[in-house]
Order: C-alpha cells, then sequence, then structure tokens
C-alpha cells in the first residue's frame, strides 16, 4: 500500500517541502500505526523547517509536531488499544503523513464523543494528559476548515 508524506530537504522556507510518494510504513513490535485525520501546523514545525529550533532533525525529515489519528494496525505485543481507536500524539516531527507508526506508550486515546478538531487543539498544549483532559472537558463546536489536498511531484 502506498501513502504519501510532507519532507524537508533542506532548512529554509516553504519551498523546501516536498510531497513524496511511497511504501506505507509498517508497526514493529510495541509500535501502533495510525492513520492520520489531523496535524498541526504551528511555529514549532516552521522553525523546524527553517532549522532553528533546538528539536530539529537532521534533514531529510518530516515535519508535524502533533497529530489526530485512527489506530489503523497493531505491531507484536501491543495490548490495551484497539484497530479503529481515535488516539491523539505529540511525535514532534513525523505528522505530515498518511500513516505513521510510533510507540504505543506515545498516544492517547481520544475520549467517545468528542470533536476529534477540539482533542486536536486540545494537544497542543504540551502534554498528552492534558490532550486528555481537555478532549473531556471542550463542549463547543470547532468551526470546519476546508484542508488542501497535496499530490506528489
Amino acid at each position: 500500500m502506498k501513502q504519501t508524506r510532507i519532507t524537508v530537504t533542506r532548512y529554509g522556507g516553504p519551498d523546501a517541502l516536498r510531497v513524496v510518494e511511497e511504501e506505507c510504513p509498517e508497526p514493529k513490535a510495541g509500535e501502533v500505526r495510525v492513520r492520520v485525520l489531523a496535524a498541526g501546523v504551528s511555529l514549532p514545525d516552521i522553525l523546524a523547517r527553517e532549522g532553528v529550533h533546538p528539536e530539529t532533525p537532521p534533514v531529510p525529515f518530516t515535519p508535524g509536531w502533533d497529530l489526530v489519528g485512527v489506530v489503523d494496525r497493531l505491531g507484536e505485543g501491543v495490548s490495551g488499544i484497539e484497530p479503529d481507536q481515535i488516539v491523539a500524539a505529540l511525535p514532534i516531527s513525523g505528522a505530515y503523513a498518511e500513516f505513521v507508526c510510533l510507540p504505543q506508550r506515545e498516544f492517547v486515546p481520544v475520549p467517545e464523543g468528542s470533536e476529534m478538531c477540539n482533542a486536536w487543539h486540545a494537544g497542543r498544549s504540551g502534554s498528552r494528559e492534558c490532550a486528555l483532559v481537555k478532549a473531556q472537558s471542550v463542549h463547543r463546536k470547532p468551526s470546519r476548515h476546508t484542508g488542501l489536498r497535496l499530490q506528489p511531484e
């Protein structure tokens, strides 16, 4: 199965971003593969793309500080999380992809009935525990935004 993800090919402006089509990652033992439903675009992502954030990975890398997604596949030995469950994570990089594999401990369940957009915004506070608490406490409906669909080069 193929996926697309965005990579930073060199430090710089938006022109340093490329859309790549590649094989979908497979989860290793202890990992969970998530189909990304929403990924944040934030100041840390921009600073990483420019190469000035203290946690900037070496190029090439996939940006994406935070995500909300649906569990797609479990690696060997994973328990306590189920396929089709909605989860949130703060991987620091890597969320600008259709699918992401991370260790199970990186994910926080999004409470059933929560608006995914609210859970995503709550996750931006900096702690997974806060994401869970805020996702449970947000009661107003988020505004809807139309996203761009990027095509591989």
